[in-house]
């Protein structure tokens, strides 16, 4: 197993290219702190009742009391390493890396929740399962209809309590609907500070701060946090009008500290406008306060998952026509990690898509080593001279009617 310090190491080096980038506000370095306390002093003295492996489980069920659980992303070359010996070679690295966290001596006395979206998280519970840990799976129907709905609210009262008794105290309610209400006030913070923020940080910089949300000890501070940033981007200077093109990063999440395809994007003169990820996709789909509570409590995230898990990700599909229709983004990059076949399953559908809106799209597949880094730094910046000929070509015909 490599050593800790390797993974300090590889985070370390990614903090300190990012602090680079960002503006001077204290805000900034609260959402720092968060990184480094979650990666490196929190998980060193990680006493979190809730471990959550992933991004698609509820958030309501894990919030407790303002609370946030443990999660665990997988983003970490590093950690990907020390699963080498124990998964299989198709596993993907977002599951490797996650099961190396947890195995170097990591969240021995929680309770594990896993969402089975892919065979990836099947074979990680299995061998968590199989190695003592307390583990509770969510199984998610692969296609949406009136039956497996039926179904994934028996998964979520299962999950609920999973919870309390793990917890050992009920999750009532009104807690859950107190919980609810604290996600969905983040999720519209989440959404002002992305219009806000476009035209004052670079989107690695927003992909960072995004991304902190699952590294808070404490979601109302976070939120809080991220109004005070947005406020101060609001009234501060904005950049100048960029010439880059400007792309939406669809396809595999990319997880901290692995923010190799970002720095790619941007190294290769593109402008990263928008990641469609699971915390921006999410927001997009909340309801008002009434709305919520007239639905059935599990109701809500199953009716706007976008997670991989689905036959047919409609969810997913609908949210992306409606950012291509409302945004002026010139090209996607759809990012494939190896191993998760799932994204490729639906590219087909989306090139139709992007056909049709006359998008230009290109297809990025790595994992999370650097041997392939020169290779798709070449085809990047062929991308990037694709898209801004057809710039100057608009520009032109623009000139020509004015």
């Amino acid at each position: 197993m490599s050593d800790l310090s390797d993974c300090k190491k590889e985070i370390a080096d990614v903090l300190k290219r990012l602090l680079k980038t960002m503006p001077a506000y204290k805000e900034v370095q609260f959402f720092m702190e968060c990184v480094i306390n979650h990666y490196l002093t929190g998980r060193e003295k990680n006493n979190s009742d809730i471990v959550v492996i992933g991004s698609n489980i509820p958030e309501e069920l894990v919030l407790v009391e303002d609370r946030m659980p443990y999660w665990i992303l997988g983003g970490s070359r590093v950690s990907s390493m020390w699963a080498d010996d124990i998964l299989p070679r198709d596993t993907d690295p977002v599951s490797r890396s996650g099961l190396g966290y947890i195995l170097s001596g990591f969240a021995g006395n929680s309770l594990i929740l896993i969402p089975l979206v892919s065979d990836s998280t099947r074979k990680l519970a299995f061998i968590l399962k199989a190695r003592g840990l307390k583990v509770h799976t969510l199984h998610f129907p692969p296609v949406k209809d009136a039956q497996s709905l039926l179904e994934w609210r028996r998964q979520y009262a299962l999950c609920r309590d999973a919870v309390a008794l793990h917890l050992k105290r009920p999750l009532s309610k009104r807690a859950l609907q107190k919980s609810r209400e604290q996600v969905l006030a983040a999720k519209r913070q989440i959404q002002d500070f992305m219009e806000v923020s476009r035209d004052t940080l670079g989107g690695t910089g927003r992909m960072f701060i995004l991304g902190s949300y699952y590294c808070a000890d404490h979601l109302s501070e976070w939120s809080f946090q991220l109004d005070c940033l947005t406020e101060k981007l609001r009234k501060g200077h904005k950049r100048q009008t960029s010439e880059k093109s400007k792309v939406l990063l669809l396809g595999s999440p990319v997880y901290f500290p692995n923010y190799k395809v970002p720095f790619l994007i941007e190294e290769a003169g593109l402008e990263l406008f928008w990641q469609a990820d699971y915390t921006t996709l999410s927001m997009q789909g909340y309801t008002g306060l009434e709305q919520m509570r007239e639905e059935h409590e599990a109701d809500i995230f199953y009716r706007n998952d976008t997670s991989p898990a689905y036959v047919k990700n409609n969810s997913l599909y609908e949210r992306i026509e409606k950012l291509l229709k409302e945004k002026e983004i010139d090209g996607v990059v759809y990012h494939v990690l190896k191993g998760q076949i799932e994204y490729d399953f639906e590219l087909g559908r989306f090139e139709e898509l992007f056909e049709k809106l006359d998008i230009p799209v290109f297809r990025l597949e790595t994992d999370y080593n650097y041997q392939d880094i020169e290779q798709l730094r070449i085809r990047l910046e062929a991308f990037s001279e694709v898209l801004n000929q057809r710039r100057y070509g608009r520009f032109g015909k623009e000139t020509v009617a004015v």
